[in-house]
């Protein structure tokens, strides 16, 4: 997760997840595809005028979710049920309300992954665990544990390449992938464990104690930009279900 220049990175995190969710449980109650698809059309255009994406990067991430589209959609169609057959062979019934049925949950992936993807590359971490804080009164344990957790991910990756890189250098093969998953996994296991008592060692010398009743270095707030963006994406969304279901 990190932030762009663009209108969004500049809303209120929790707000902008709430909006997001907000479409994503009304997607799961619409079960006609047009609808979906539009949907789904309204994300890709208020990433690329509002969320500062372009053509490339949008591809880029969702190329790799093509094939479970694909996957998703022949599954239903393939293998449904209805009453008006367009194509049959063997085992295979396509039919006009398995194959709605199918681009609905094919769209509606799709559409999560699309809005999920608006809110992680648009939000800074370290702003959205202060507006988990603020706005959703998360428990600044479970909110700093969190934030820390988030940080350890990268450093793991480096380690695992480190180790992979040390590896090879010395001639090591490994070809049982488990064998391979245990050499790695416990180094890196024993390494976090000594990170997080470091880190809660550091956080206990500063007087970090976990009660609400401190100082913060920001302080995120709800502005108007935030519920018009809110209730804006809501209007739209409703709109699209009403006039065109």
């Amino acid at each position: 997760m990190k932030a762009n220049d663009s209108f969004l990175a500049t809303l209120n995190p929790a707000c902008k997840l709430l909006s997001h969710l907000s479409v994503m449980f009304l997607l799961m109650a619409i079960s006609n595809p047009k609808v979906t698809f539009l949907i789904w059309l309204l994300a890709v255009l208020i990433g690329t005028f509002l969320g500062g994406w372009r053509i490339t990067y949008l591809l880029k991430r969702l190329l790799p979710y093509l094939g479970f589209f694909i996957l998703v959609f022949w599954m239903m169609a393939a293998f449904g049920e209805g009453e008006e057959t367009i194509w049959k062979w063997a085992w295979f019934h396509i039919t006009l309300e398995s194959m709605d049925h199918g681009l609905t949950i094919a769209l509606r992936m799709l559409a999560f992954v699309t809005y999920g993807l608006l809110f992680t590359s648009t939000t800074d971490l370290t702003l959205f665990i202060m507006s988990l804080i603020h706005q959703c009164k998360l428990s600044p344990k479970w909110a700093y544990g969190l934030l820390a957790g988030f940080r350890f991910i990268p450093l793991f990756q480096s380690e695992l390449n480190q180790m992979k890189t040390a590896h090879k250098v010395r001639g090591y093969k490994q070809k049982n992938s488990w064998k391979a998953f245990m050499r790695y996994s416990l180094p890196l296991f024993t390494q976090g464990i000594r990170k997080s008592e470091r880190i809660a060692i550091a956080m206990e010398a500063r007087g970090f104690t976990g009660t609400r009743d401190r100082t913060y270095y920001q302080t995120p707030k709800i502005l108007s930009k935030d519920l018009v963006y809110l209730l804006s994406l809501l209007i739209v969304v409703l709109g699209i279900i009403i006039f065109i279901e």
